[in-house]
C-alpha cells in the first residue's frame, strides 16, 4: 500500500464510521425513548443488528468506487477496524455528553424498574443478588465510565465482525471502467 492508499484508506474510514456513529446513537435514542414508546424498542434492535450489514455495504462501496472493485482481505479488515474504531470514539463522546448532561438518572431508573419485573427480581435471587446493591452500583457509574465501557465493547464487537465482514467483502475481481 502506498501513501496514497492509506490517505484514502482514512478517508473514506473516517467518514463511514461516522456513519456508523449516528447509526449507534439513534439506536441508542430508541433505547433511551423505548419507556416513553414501545415500538421504539423495535428500532433499537433494528439499528443495532443492521451494524456487520451496515459496515459491509460501506466496505462495498469502498471497494467499488475507491479501489475500482478489488480489495484484499487485508485492506478490508484493516478498513473495517478503523470503521469500527472510529465510530465507537465518536459513539462513546455521544454517550459521555449525554450522560453527562441529558439523562439525569432516566437510564438508570429505566435498569433499575427492568430489574424490578419478577423474571429478573427470580434471576436475582437465584444468582444471591440484592436489588438495591443494584441500584447502588447502577447509580455509582459515572459518564466517563459508562462511555469508556461501551467504547470498549464496541471495539471488541468491532474487531469481531471485522473478520467476517472482511472476509466476506474481499475481492480480487475490478469493475471494468467505462
Amino acid at each position: 500500500m502506498t501513501i496514497d492508499d492509506i490517505q484514502q484508506l482514512k478517508r473514506y474510514s473516517l467518514y463511514d464510521g461516522i456513519y456508523l456513529a449516528v447509526l449507534w446513537s439513534a439506536s441508542f435514542a430508541c433505547l433511551i425513548l423505548t419507556d416513553r414508546y414501545q415500538p421504539l424498542s423495535i428500532g433499537f434492535m433494528l439499528a443495532a443488528v443492521s451494524t456487520p450489514f451496515f459496515v459491509g455495504w460501506r466496505l462495498k462501496k469502498y471497494r467499488d468506487e475507491g479501489l475500482q472493485g478489488t480489495v484484499s482481505f487485508r485492506r478490508a479488515l484493516f478498513y473495517c477496524l478503523r470503521v469500527f474504531f472510529n465510530g465507537a470514539l465518536l459513539f462513546a463522546i455521544v454517550q459521555y455528553f449525554y450522560m453527562k448532561y441529558m439523562d439525569c438518572g432516566h437510564l438508570f431508573n429505566m435498569l433499575t424498574s427492568t430489574l424490578m419485573t419478577a423474571e429478573a427480581t427470580g434471576m436475582m435471587k437465584q444468582m444471591n443478588l440484592d436489588i438495591e446493591q443494584m441500584r447502588t452500583a447502577f447509580e455509582s457509574i459515572g459518564a466517563t465510565q459508562f462511555a469508556l465501557t461501551y467504547f470498549v465493547e464496541n471495539l471488541i464487537i468491532g474487531i469481531l465482525l471485522s473478520l467476517p465482514i472482511s472476509f466476506i467483502m474481499k475481492s480480487t475481481n475490478s469493475i471494468p471502467q467505462s
